[in-house]
């Protein structure tokens, strides 16, 4: 059971809301004095009452309430509030919807202004920041009134979706393996376009409608028929999974392992212990975990615990452990750090298929997969994307009339977005020969969505950690998990 949040312990840490903004949100803070002008605007999260039973509308609403009360501080749920959460999604005790949402969101935020109020209920005088999550079909949206500045957005099957004062189109809600996948990329664009409101971008800068198809990791027109992927049930068990890095990526990709009930055992690495300044950018983090300065990784494994999937945690670096990881059979790898150069050595340590992500210095996010002997190495990968994908990561410049000059500020939907690519690619593994597919995907945001970048990456013959990966020993070692037919 979660522990209630300690007010007394909070307010001796942080004796004022100022001081916990101010610990929390330093990095912005170091170029702009002043966020209430964007934090403190009023938000409204609108979840569809006639698909709130869904599996991927209750994901979405979930990882778009979290997500929100990372950097905006009144924020109103509008839903049934006596909504049930789905069995798979229930955790700590919490049976409705509305319980999950307001611990989150508090824990995240304890000095926030968050609640949960009915869909009939009034608008407030200064009119708010209007996010609608699920589909909001024709039929039910006249009441409501979807218009304007207004976003919606929603997962449908495998393909994430976004809408500007409009309802979702009509379309069977499917339900695919890869739906987790695509509730937390349409909950993450759609927190991106509540910020970029809020901040005060302009308007063509907002996001555009949009339909991301997560099999070819592509925009697909509205017309465009996508759901012939086989609706077919996930594996019993994912099997053996190593994830290297809990930070902001790693823990959102935790989290969303949770929405997806997965069973498997994971091995976490991480030398870090979690603080206030992880608050804004982690959907897993709350204050407790700071108060008790915790591991990152023992907070994760708490997180699993009870769940379907099995943890089991290693304390320090890549550079420490990698070697002894490498002696355990594993199907997958995921690498979400790079800290002394841990991206260097992975081929050498004869790796199974490795998964990573990435966000950017500049509204940048992205997903990578490497199969060892026909795809590139994390060698090959480091130079690539050049000085974009290079620190300080999940930040970008924000403009608007309060922003003069234009700063920069900590984004965390990048975060959870570049997981949701991730745990896509996790997906796809188990449906046959993805090697057809894109192995390197990603966006920019900072003027919208003009493109998603999905490109097939090959061997490179002259790197070195292609050419070992080639070594009769990596059959020994990576070709034993259940992805090494991928590399014939």
């Amino acid at each position: 059971m979660k522990n209630k949040l300690d007010h007394e312990a909070i307010r001796r840490r942080w004796p004022s809301a100022h001081d916990f903004y101010r610990e929390r949100d330093n990095r912005t803070k170091l170029e702009l004095a002043d966020l209430d002008w964007f934090s403190s605007r009023p938000v409204e999260i609108w979840i569809d009452p006639g698909a709130v039973a869904s599996s991927a509308t209750q994901q979405t609403a979930l990882v778009a309430c979290n997500l929100t009360a990372r950097w905006a501080r009144d924020v109103t749920v509008r839903m049934h509030p006596g909504t049930k959460l789905l069995s798979g999604l229930r955790r700590d005790g919490e049976t409705l919807l509305s319980e999950r949402v307001l611990s989150e969101m508090r824990g995240a935020d304890p000095f926030g202004n968050f609640r949960v109020g009915p869909i009939d209920g009034e608008t407030p005088r200064n009119v708010p920041l209007r996010l609608f999550v699920g589909p909001w079909s024709a039929a039910r949206d006249r009441a409501v009134n979807i218009a304007g500045d207004d976003y919606a957005v929603a997962a449908r099957g495998r393909i994430a979706v976004g809408h500007r004062g409009r309802a979702i189109e009509n379309g069977p809600d499917v339900e695919t393996p890869l739906a987790t996948a695509a509730a937390g990329l349409a909950a993450s664009l759609g927190v991106v376009d509540l910020f970029k409101r809020a901040v005060g971008h302009a308007r063509e800068k907002w996001l555009p409608d949009f339909r991301w198809d997560l099999w070819g990791q592509k925009l697909v027109p509205p017309m465009d028929d996508v759901d012939d992927l086989p609706v077919q049930q996930l594996p019993p068990d994912h099997g053996q999974i190593m994830l290297a890095g809990v930070g902001a990526i790693g823990s959102s990709l935790i989290y969303l392992l949770d929405l997806l009930d997965a069973k498997g055992n994971l091995l976490i690495l991480d030398r870090d212990r979690v603080e206030t300044s992880n608050l804004n950018r982690s959907l897993v983090f709350d204050v407790s975990h700071v108060l008790e300065d915790l591991p990152k990784t023992e907070i994760a494994e708490r997180f699993l615990t009870g769940r379907r999937i099995s943890v089991e945690r290693l304390d320090g670096t890549w550079h420490e452990h990698g070697s002894s990881i490498a002696r355990q059979p594993s199907d997958v790898w995921i690498s979400f750090t790079n800290e002394d150069g841990a991206w260097a050595e992975l081929p050498f340590q004869l790796p199974p298929v490795v998964l990573q992500g990435t966000t950017t210095s500049g509204w940048g996010f992205g997903a990578g997969r490497h199969i060892p002997r026909r795809e590139d190495c994390t060698i090959c990968r480091m130079p690539r994307p050049e000085a974009i994908f290079r620190g300080p990561c999940a930040e970008g410049e924000i403009e608007g009339e309060e922003a003069k000059p234009p700063a920069r500020a900590s984004l965390p939907f990048l975060s959870a977005a570049s997981a949701s690519l991730v745990l896509a690619e996790l997906i796809k593994l188990n449906f046959g020969d993805v090697r057809s597919l894109p192995n390197d995907v990603g966006a920019d945001l900072r003027t919208g969505l003009r493109a998603v970048v999905g490109l097939r990456r090959r061997a490179t013959e002259d790197c070195r950690g292609c050419n070992f990966l080639r070594s009769q020993a990596w059959v020994n070692f990576g070709g034993r998990g259940r992805f090494a037919h991928l590399s014939a």
